[in-house]
Formats: C-alpha cells, structure tokens, sequence
C-alpha cells in the first residue's frame, strides 16, 4: 500500500503539471492571438485610411506641381514655342540693324573721302563674332 500511494501521488502530480503545463500555454496562445487581432484592427482602421489619404494628397501635390511646371513653360515659350518665335524675330531685326550700320559705314567712306576697305569691314564683322558693340566698332573704324 505504501508503494502504491505514493504511485498515485506522482500520477495526480503529473497531471496538474501536465493541466497546469497545458493551461499557461493554451492561456498565452489565447492572449497572443487577441493581441495580433488588436493590432491588425488597428492597422486595417487606423493605419490604412492615414496611408491612403497620404497617397491621394501627394498625388494631389504632384499633379499641381505638374500642371504649374507645364503652364509656365507654356508663358514663356507659347504654343508650339512661340518663344522660340520671339527669339527668331529679333535675330532678324539684329541682322537688319548690322546690314544697316554696314551700309552707312560705306557711305560716309564714300562721302568723306576716307579709306574703305570693304574686306577689312568684313573681316573684323566676322571676328566680332555676333557680338553688336564690336560689329558698331568696326563700322566707326573702316
């Protein structure tokens, strides 16, 4: 008898381990799936709706960016780069402006008598390279 209650002794022991053993798990798996539902709710509820307004303002920002970028542009140069048309125009009134210069330069060498050498003209227009003050230079010199 005395064997076999202390047998029972550790057969009833190990069972309210084994109880106890079984009772911390199943109590922590229990607590670790309500905390990952809290924290997926919180994310589906919270998190989700801030990103997705985030998204859609800068979005927002970017397109307005964008459509400002694209009309200043459209200002400054015009449709089809009417700009580029300004550009042109003026490049054109320069070239009268030096064809004129050049011409009175020929005159006043005519009229006055002085040394008109026409290729010394050309030579140094073309040196000046674009440039107006010394393509005036020029006329005043030949």
């Amino acid at each position: 008898m005395f064997a076999s209650g202390r047998s029972a002794g550790y057969a009833a022991r190990g069972v309210e381990i084994l109880r106890n053993l079984l009772g911390n798990i199943g109590s922590g798996l229990i607590r670790l799936v309500v905390a990952v539902g809290i924290i997926a709710a919180v994310g589906y509820f919270l998190v989700r709706p801030a990103l997705d307004t985030t998204e859609k303002l800068s979005k927002e920002a970017n397109d307005s960016i964008q459509k400002s970028i694209n009309g200043s542009l459209n200002k400054t140069l015009g449709k089809n780069g009417a700009g580029l048309e300004d550009v042109n125009k003026t490049l054109q009134e320069v070239n009268k402006t030096v064809e004129r210069e050049i011409k009175k330069s020929f005159h006043f060498a005519e009229k006055h008598g002085g040394p008109a050498n026409p290729k010394k003209l050309i030579r140094c227009i073309q040196r000046a390279d674009g440039n107006p003050h010394k393509i005036q230079r020029c006329t005043v010199r030949f």
